[in-house]
């Protein structure tokens, strides 16, 4: 009884604490069912729940109906989990993972598939990119609306952290972030983490939504961030940055000037380094779109190009942080870690300072959360 009281302890907020399910499951199995129950709707018990992840600690469940039932998760054949029935027809099992392991899964009852294809991507958790303890001691500075004249028709959020105890003497590092309507709460805590624990010095942080043409509606997105043309860059020199340095003196060397994004981000973060190299001198790029999105009335303007022109081109002053998984998109585009692999490889051809951060995962950023300090550090630990 004491479990369940602790467990409910840990579950009010909505969520589960995987490591007291656990131990309740050994214990009253009819409990934890129940509190499963609880958190997941009968329709997702029905289907298999989404695997519910807890780090490298993963929750599977699936209602299978009355009688007697064999209920299993795989990947490409392979048992990964033996779900254990907790009550009349709920079927669970908590599987602890390695850090970093990616797959595709199914849910079998009785040896036939019930629901297939599934993405599981887990890491251990990144406390760097976790709220900072004791709360934000910077200010991440909601900017209001800009209207661009250089994309015309078209307005966007933005925001600035402003490292604790500003200096109005001092030059700060900067570090641009497009889709601040997804990425700027975590990008913020591990700016102010890293600088906490000395790993970057303070550094002012920019994030910025792609254009609008009704809220909500990021209309110009991709004509912004793929397309190979230095025109955010000029954006950035010429309409952001400027607004910035009314409030804090930022750096002119390009080596503390740097760019990060996600997807069409990342390939919009190296663009802007390879169009303006006097200006930015790293791009933080993770599972970056280098494919023809941009294909433009050829069909062969994207990003695609860029492994082919690196090698073509003079090196430039310019340093590349890479991340992306084997699980990453594949479609009419093209396949993201292809195209990841073979922006590496130009890359370390030309003799460029590249970081290749392999994985298993898929579009999404939770390898980029995993390692967001490791790319910090690159960037500026030894500045």
């Amino acid at each position: 009884m004491l479990l369940a009281v602790l467990f409910v302890m840990h579950a009010q907020d909505g969520s589960l604490d995987l490591g007291a399910l656990e131990k309740l499951l050994k214990q009253d199995r009819a409990e934890a069912g129940r509190m499963i129950r609880q958190r997941f709707k009968s329709e997702e018990l029905a289907n298999g729940i989404t695997p519910f992840e807890q780090g490298t600690r993963v929750l599977f469940a699936f209602d299978a109906g009355a009688g007697k039932h064999a209920v299993r998760v795989t990947s490409g054949g392979h048992e990964i989990a033996n779900l254990r029935q907790v009550d009349g027809n709920l079927f669970v099992a908590i599987k602890e993972f390695g850090d970093g392991a990616g797959m595709v899964l199914d849910y079998q009852v009785d040896g036939k598939p019930r629901r297939a294809g599934i993405p599981l991507e887990v890491y251990k958790v990144n406390p760097f990119v976790q709220a900072p303890p004791g709360g934000r001691k910077g200010e991440l500075r909601d900017m209001g609306e800009w209207k661009s004249t250089i994309f015309p028709n078209t307005t966007r959020k933005w925001y600035v952290y402003f490292p604790p105890n500003l200096d109005p003497a001092k030059e700060y590092p900067v570090l641009i972030a497009t889709d601040a309507q997804w990425d700027r709460d975590w990008i913020a805590n591990g700016l102010e983490n890293c600088a906490r624990e000395r790993v970057v010095p303070p550094t002012v942080g920019v994030f910025i939504e792609p254009g609008q043409d009704r809220p909500g509606n990021y209309s110009n997105r991709s004509f912004e961030y793929d397309a190979l043309t230095p025109r955010y860059t000029e954006f950035l020199l010429d309409e952001i940055l400027p607004q910035v340095e009314k409030t804090v003196k930022l750096s002119h060397d390009p080596a503390k000037r740097a760019l990060t994004g996600m997807s069409s981000g990342g390939i919009c973060s190296f663009t802007a380094c390879w169009e303006r190299p006097d200006q930015f001198g790293a791009a933080l790029s993770f599972i970056g779109s280098f494919a023809n999105i941009a294909s433009g009335a050829s069909k062969r303007e994207g990003g695609h190009n860029y492994p082919f022109l690196i090698r073509k081109t003079d090196k430039k002053p310019i340093r590349v942080f890479l991340q992306d998984g084997s699980n990453d998109l594949d479609n009419e585009h093209g396949s993201w870690w292809i195209c990841n692999l073979q922006m590496e490889s130009a890359l370390r051809y030309k003799g460029y300072d590249v970081v290749w951060n392999p994985g298993n995962g898929f579009h999404s950023t939770k390898h980029a959360r995993r390692i967001f300090d490791q790319a910090l550090k690159w960037w500026l630990g030894s500045q």
